[in-house]
C-alpha cells in the first residue's frame, strides 16, 4: 500500500458499528476474526447496511390504530380483519403482547406501537354482484383476506420503533446470509458423504470411465464449497451482501380496491376503497404485509384477560 493510499485509508470504527460487526460475525461464522484487517474491510458495509434498513424501516407505513372502533371506522382495518372479535383473538394470543404489553412491568395505561406483519390470500370464488339497479348471481369474483396476524417490535412510541425495526431488520439482513452459508455447508457435507460412497465403489467394482467423470466432478465442486467457505471468501461474501441488500431484504408496494365485503373490484367496478400495503420479501422469498400500529394497553390487557377466563370455564 503506498503512502497515499495510507493516509487516505479509513479509520478505525466507532463503538456501534464495531457491536454490528460482532454481532455479524457471531451469525455467520466466527472464523472471520483470523482474517486480517476483518473491522476495516466489513465497516463500510454494515454503514451501508444499517443505512438501507433505516430507509426500510422509514417507508413501513403507519402507525394504524388497531381496535374494534377502528374496525368500524377505517376500512383498512376492515380489510385486515374479518371481524372485529379477530382483532381481540390476536391480541390475546399475541406472545408480544402478553411479555410487553400486559406484563407486570407494563404500565397500566396509554398507547404503545408495534410491527404487525400478516399474509394477504384471495380465493376465487362466484357471488353476487350489483350492477347498476340490477343484482346478478353468480358473478365470478375474488375476495382478499389476511391470515397469521402477527405483532413484533414493540416500543412505547414511534421513533423507538422505528429505530428498532432498523436494528431488527439488521439482524434479519445477517441471519438470510446465514442461512445461505448453511446451505453451502449442508451441500459439501452431502457431497463429502456421495464422494466416500463413490470411492467405496470403485475399490469394489474398479474404476469405469463414467464412474471416474463422476468423481471428478464431485472432487471439483468439493474443492468450489471448501473455497467459498474459507474465512476470506466468506468475508468477501458477506461484504458483498451487506453492500447489495435488496435481494436478502426488500419491500414492494401492492395495491387492493376492495369493498366493504372484501370483494377485489374489477376495473371501474362497484363502491371500493383503494388500499395501499407494503409486502416485506426476503431472500427465501417469504412475502408478509407489514405496517406499524398504535394499541392500547387496556384493550390489550381486557383481551388477554377474557381469553384466560374462558379458558377456565368448565362446560359439564
Amino acid at each position: 500500500m503506498g503512502l497515499l493510499n495510507w493516509l487516505s485509508a479509513p479509520g478505525a470504527p466507532d463503538a456501534a458499528t464495531r457491536v454490528l460487526i460482532e454481532r455479524a460475525i457471531a451469525a455467520v461464522d466466527p472464523l472471520l476474526k483470523t482474517v486480517g484487517s476483518y473491522e476495516r474491510k466489513l465497516a463500510p458495509a454494515v454503514y451501508h447496511a444499517i443505512d438501507y434498513c433505516e430507509s426500510l424501516a422509514a417507508r413501513i407505513p403507519g402507525p394504524f390504530e388497531i381496535s374494534r372502533a377502528a374496525f368500524a371506522a377505517d376500512p383498512l382495518v376492515h380489510a385486515l380483519f374479518a371481524s372485529a372479535d379477530d382483532i381481540g383473538t390476536m391480541l390475546a394470543r399475541s406472545q408480544c403482547v402478553r411479555e410487553h404489553l400486559v406484563g407486570p412491568a407494563a404500565p397500566m395505561a396509554g398507547q404503545c406501537c408495534a410491527l404487525l406483519g400478516m399474509r394477504h390470500r384471495e380465493k376465487s370464488g362466484f357471488g353476487a354482484r350489483l350492477t347498476g339497479q340490477l343484482v346478478c348471481a353468480d358473478q365470478p369474483q375474488r375476495t382478499l383476506h389476511f391470515e397469521d396476524h402477527t405483532l413484533a417490535e414493540p416500543a412505547p412510541d414511534l421513533e423507538r420503533a422505528r429505530s428498532g425495526l432498523r436494528e431488527a431488520m439488521f439482524d434479519g439482513l445477517i441471519r438470510s446470509f446465514a442461512v445461505h452459508v448453511a446451505e453451502v455447508r449442508e451441500e459439501r457435507a452431502g457431497l463429502r458423504q456421495e464422494q466416500a460412497l463413490a470411492s467405496a465403489r470403485e475399490r469394489v467394482a474398479g474404476r469405469a470411465e463414467s464412474q471416474s467423470r463422476r468423481y471428478a466432478d464431485l472432487q471439483r465442486r468439493l474443492r468450489a464449497t471448501a473455497d467459498a467457505l474459507s474465512p476470506p471468501r466468506l468475508l468477501d461474501a458477506l461484504t458483498d451482501c451487506l453492500m447489495s441488500p435488496e435481494p436478502y431484504l426488500r419491500l414492494e408496494p401492492v395495491t387492493f380496491a376492495v369493498d366493504r365485503a372484501g370483494i377485489i373490484a374489477g376495473d371501474g367496478q362497484g363502491d371500493a376503497d383503494t388500499l395501499h400495503f407494503v409486502e416485506l420479501n426476503s431472500r427465501d422469498q417469504r412475502r408478509w404485509v407489514v405496517m406499524l400500529v398504535r394499541i392500547e394497553r387496556e384493550e390489550a390487557r381486557r383481551a388477554v384477560e377474557g381469553q384466560e377466563a374462558a379458558r377456565r370455564h368448565i362446560v359439564i
